[in-house]
């Protein structure tokens, strides 16, 4: 047994080597910048004192929170009622393949289909007879939530569709027989047999809503609408202006916000059991 553990491990190193390398390493190393002021004199926490008076990183973390509790739920809602809409409707397979594919298409072309829609000479302000850049106007939050959604939603798809396709048929039956209704019947069985894939889509779902950086900066740039503003921004215009100071402590305390809900999460998992 210990051969075949020492054995593991030599196969494994080159993994580890790369991962501390390019991730650890750098990451311990740009703690000294967090705590440390432009001089590269020692200020402790002064650095994210000062986060905590920046007007921008306020609206980045703001805009990110209200991003998070808008998205993520309508992430878990709408696959999950387009599921129930497919597991039992004919011809399903083509419907489902259309959900999935933009899981396979790249960043670029989903940025360039959404300006293409939104953008001053694009299709809705043809439609419309105007000339309004709808990504730089107070729908921007919207046109994100909806960008979010339909990038992310075919994976949801899956896990809601994998399972309804775990919960025993007979329940149904029974409840029926027992003349349960179709409400009772969702709450009563669909959703508590739904619970471990509900929380796999959730966390899912929270940690794809940090990457919908990338469609929103191909969208609109570094400086986007105030409305879609995320912290993603405010970390890259920092490295910009090459201020490493607040760019690492924002990064920091990002990180560690992620960690704590992430263990939050898992404890949740494991006292309750859902994950089983």
């Amino acid at each position: 047994m210990k051969r075949k553990k020492s054995t593991a491990f030599v196969f494994i190193i080159p993994s580890l080597a790369g991962v501390a390398l390019f991730y650890i390493i750098p990451f311990v190393m740009s703690l000294g910048y967090a705590l440390t002021d432009s001089a590269g004199r020692l200020v402790w926490f002064q650095n994210f004192i000062n986060l905590a008076g920046s007007e921008a990183f306020r609206l980045a973390a703001g805009n990110t929170v209200k991003f998070m509790m808008v998205a993520i739920p309508l992430n878990i809602a709408i696959p999950l009622t387009i599921a129930a809409v497919l597991f039992k409707a004919a011809g399903g397979g083509l419907l489902k393949t259309i959900f999935m594919s933009p899981l396979v298409i790249p960043s670029a072309c989903t940025a360039f289909f959404f300006q293409s829609l939104f953008m001053s000479n694009g299709l809705l302000s043809r439609i419309l007879g105007t000339h309004t850049d709808w990504l730089q106007t107070k729908y921007s939050f919207a046109i994100a939530v909806g960008v979010y959604i339909w990038k992310n939603m075919g994976f949801n798809l899956v896990l809601a569709l994998a399972g309804l396709a775990d919960i025993p048929k007979d329940y149904y039956e029974w409840a029926a027989v027992e003349g349960m209704g179709k409400v009772r019947m969702f709450f009563r069985i669909t959703m508590v047999y739904m619970i471990p894939a509900l929380f796999i889509m959730f966390v899912m779902s929270f940690i794809n809503s940090f990457k919908v950086y990338r469609e929103l900066y191909m969208l609109a740039g570094s400086y986007p609408h105030e409305k879609i503003y995320m912290l993603q921004h405010y970390m890259n215009n920092q490295f910009a202006m090459l201020d490493y100071q607040n760019l690492t402590a924002a990064s920091f305390l990002l990180t560690f916000v992620i960690a704590v809900l992430m263990m939050f999460f898992f404890m949740i998992d494991k006292k309750t059991d859902i994950g089983e």
